[in-house]
Parts: structure tokens; sequence; C-alpha cells
């Protein structure tokens, strides 16, 4: 019995610390890290022949990464999450990426738009060499670019990096836009970001936040 109300009690403790993490997200001065697009489980379905070799899809995954560095002014993620700014080290995804099977990602089915869930978000975060960066972190688990749906869907996800626990996620899509393969992409989260400015993370405080 004292060990079942051990249990019990180690339990409660675990909760209400996870709850408290959630919390911190909203906090105005809390330390989140960008830690860029996961491909883990995505899938890019239609433009087969736009979206070329093995090799030119690797280096689109790192460019679409790399854009939403290089041009942060644009590309405001700390704006989209209510922050002054917030840190970013994208290295740890880069190299995730690096590892994984491409060519699997390509699809022509349209009921691969929709086949992500947060169980499935949650491996993907287990799996993940954070590389010595602590906090929480953000990154966005790209779940599908569909040209057949003209839009991509992707799970925002915030991690408690030092225990791999997602914190939370939950699923945004937005239109694609622009010209050429990485703009038109690029376009889907740029409007995702300004998705979650204007609405989305207004909902998930009030989800999500206790003081």
């Amino acid at each position: 019995m004292k060990q079942l109300n051990a249990l019990i009690i180690l339990l409660l403790v675990a909760s209400i610390t996870l709850a408290q993490d959630r919390s911190d997200v909203f906090k105005e001065d809390a330390k989140i890290t960008w830690l860029g697009l996961d491909f883990s489980n995505a899938k890019l379905i239609g433009d087969r022949e736009k979206l070329g070799s093995e090799s030119d899809i690797r280096h689109l995954i790192e460019a679409w990464n790399n854009l939403i560095v290089s041009e942060g002014d644009k590309f405001d993620v700390a704006a989209a999450i209510d922050k002054k700014k917030i840190e970013k080290n994208i290295q740890p995804t880069l190299d995730h990426n690096a590892t994984l099977d491409v060519l699997s990602m390509l699809s022509n089915a349209e009921k691969d738009y929709i086949h992500l869930n947060r169980d499935g978000v949650a491996e993907i975060v287990a799996s993940y060499d954070f590389k010595g960066v602590s906090g929480i972190g953000l990154m966005f688990n790209i779940e599908s670019f569909s040209k057949m749906n003209e839009e991509a869907s992707m799970w925002v996800t915030f991690i408690n990096i030092d225990t791999k626990e997602v914190l939370f996620s939950e699923r945004v899509v937005a239109e694609p836009r622009g010209f050429g393969m990485r703009n038109f992409w690029a376009g889907a989260i740029f409007g995702a970001l300004e998705r979650i400015k204007k609405k989305e993370y207004s909902m998930w405080r009030k989800k999500y936040y206790r003081p």
C-alpha cells in the first residue's frame, strides 16, 4: 500500500510539473529556442517532377530551414508567439533531417495529407539528439506539403528539451504562396506564423495556461 501511495504521489507531482511547464510557454520572459522544421514523418504530395532528385529534396529541406533564420524579420517566430525575442538553434533539426529517407516522403495519395497525430509527434521528439540545447524548444513537425490540396499541414510543437517531453502540440494548416519550389512552400510557413500570431496562440493560451 505504501508503494502504491508513493507511486500516486509521484504521478501527481509529474503531472503538476508538466502543467507548470506548459504555462511557462506563455510567460513573457520565457526562454524559447526555435528548433526549425522537422520532416521526420512528412509527406510531399504531388509535384514529383518539380521536387527533383534526392539531393534536390535534401537541399530544399535545408533551404526551408535556413530561410526562416536568414529572413527572420519576415518569418518572425518571436512575434507569432508573443515574445520580444527568442533563441534560434536549428542545427539539431538539420542533423536529424539529414538522416531521413527523403524519397519515402514522396506521395501522390491525397490520404497522406492528414496522417500524423500527437503520439507520432511525441515519438519524433523522443528520437532527437538536442545536442546540449536546454529549456523550452519550438519546432514545426511538417505533416505534409500537398500540391493536391494546395495546403501545408504541420504540428506546432513546444518541447521540454531537457526531458524530451512534448508540452503541447497543435496542428496548423496554411496555403502556400510564391514562385519557385522553395518560396512556394516557405509561403505556407509564413502563413502559418501569421495565423498563429492572429488567432491560434491566443486560443492555446486559453487552453493551456494556468496562472
